[in-house]
């Protein structure tokens, strides 16, 4: 299988990849690179679950 072009991705297309594909480090990777380019600062991965699934329970589109 072949991986996507993360570099081209969006950060909404990236997430989606990444939650139907948890266990792909280098898109977990990518992502974290591409939020942190937005300027916004995450600590762990953890922390992105976490933000992901706050948004959805107050039924905001991460």
């Amino acid at each position: 299988m072949t991986k996507p072009d993360f570099d081209k991705m969006t950060i909404k297309q990236l997430r989606e990849y990444v939650l139907q594909h948890r266990h792909d480090n280098d898109a977990l990777y990518a992502l974290g690179q591409l939020i942190h380019k937005e300027g916004k600062r995450l600590n762990s991965i953890d922390e992105l679950e976490q933000s992901i699934q706050h948004k959805r329970a107050s039924g905001v589109e991460p």
